[in-house]
């Protein structure tokens, strides 16, 4: 009894340390890596690399500038501690050169997933003037897009993809990808090409418009409320194994 009395207080006493340790890095929640960096006369946006949280806005009269941070969060986290070598940022960078910013993620597979095991999320967070150009292209990655663009290219294996405001071209793609569009304004110049084996796309117009669409696929589920008018712009070709769309 004494033997076990004596196991349980020790193994208490870890669990305590352990929970104390991941609540200070908990508050932490988030650490620069790079940036602010001064986006002014920007007008084109790269993203390669790891997994990533991006959110790029062109919106309001504000900073153009671009953030790169790093979060601990997570059952992983709680485990951490200053025993172990390495920060959430990796080997993530973020350069300028003249009217384009590049920002690489870094490599984050480690030794069997080792260095992803306390849940460490990369954030970019961009303002930049309308119609700017922006390519992302990662193994996974959410997405957030606000305002207005020139060109959007995706490619992301396992993509979260969100539009509200206008492209003039979008090309999204990946193995399982979810993609939500909404259009506030139409020109009756855009482009759309979605496509993905697993593939969840929702698009919206807000203002009521004459669209073209195709839809190829070896199992699909299409719920369109706007006709199909051959010709029309925007015009929307969506791709995949299995898909399922919604078109308003």
């Amino acid at each position: 009894m004494r033997k076990r009395t004596i196991i349980l207080s020790i193994l208490g006493g870890l669990v305590g340390l352990a929970i104390i340790d991941g609540s200070v890095q908990l508050i932490r929640a988030s650490d620069a890596i790079s940036g602010p960096v001064d986006l002014t006369g920007v007008t084109r946006l790269t993203v390669t690399g790891a997994a990533s949280d991006i959110s790029i806005s062109t919106r309001g009269n504000g900073a153009r500038e671009a953030v790169l941070s790093g979060t601990r969060h997570g059952w992983g986290a709680i485990w951490r501690s200053g025993w172990f070598a390495g920060d959430c940022a990796g080997q993530a960078r973020m350069t300028r050169d003249g009217d384009t910013l590049s920002v690489d993620m870094g490599d984050r597979g480690g030794f069997f997933g080792w260095n992803d095991w306390d849940d460490c999320t990369l954030t970019l967070n961009a303002t930049l003037a309308p119609e700017a150009m922006v390519s992302i292209r990662q193994n996974a990655a959410r997405m957030r897009l606000d305002g207005d663009f020139s060109v959007i290219e995706v490619d992301s294996d396992a993509g979260d993809f969100a539009l509200a405001g206008h492209a003039t071209r979008i090309a999204v793609q990946g193995a399982a990808l979810r993609a939500r569009l909404t259009f506030e304004k139409v020109l009756r110049n855009e482009a759309v090409l979605v496509s993905g084996k697993m593939l969840d796309a929702s698009i919206r117009f807000l203002v009521p418009t004459a669209i073209s669409y195709g839809v190829e696929a070896v199992a699909s589920y299409v719920d369109s409320a706007l006709a199909n008018t051959p010709g029309a712009q925007p015009s929307i070709t969506i791709r995949g194994e299995m898909v399922h769309a919604t078109i308003r």
